[in-house]
């Protein structure tokens, strides 16, 4: 039986892909780099600084959440996010790590086809 698609890879990679993924799109970039320079905010005035719908604007704010580049605290009828720039600085070290030319890749697991 052939394997899933993700569970031929290395977990690790697997997480650098997702995070890469979640970094994908500019509405995601234009919200992180809203929020380099803020504490926490009230998801509406995220929804304000970026040119999407709420609906969208909440799509991509939960894919940075899910990845952890986002840290939610529910107060009531409000949502506030807060960057979690520990989150990114992993992602850089991981890809780094993984890029190194002195470190093998765990590629023994891909199928031969």
């Amino acid at each position: 039986m052939p394997l899933a698609k993700l569970e031929a890879f290395d977990p690790m990679m697997v997480e650098l892909s997702a995070f890469g993924k979640a970094l994908s799109h500019p509405a995601r970039i234009a919200i992180l780099h809203f929020m380099a320079d803020k504490g926490e905010v009230p998801c509406l005035d995220i929804v304000a600084a970026v040119p999407l719908s709420q609906p969208a604007c909440s799509r991509h704010v939960a894919e940075l959440t899910k990845v952890g580049l986002l840290v939610a605290r529910p107060d009531g009828n409000h949502v506030f996010y807060r960057l979690e720039r520990a989150s990114l600085a992993r992602f850089c070290e991981a890809m780094s790590a993984t890029l190194h030319p002195k470190t093998p890749l765990p590629l023994a697991s891909l199928p031969t086809s």
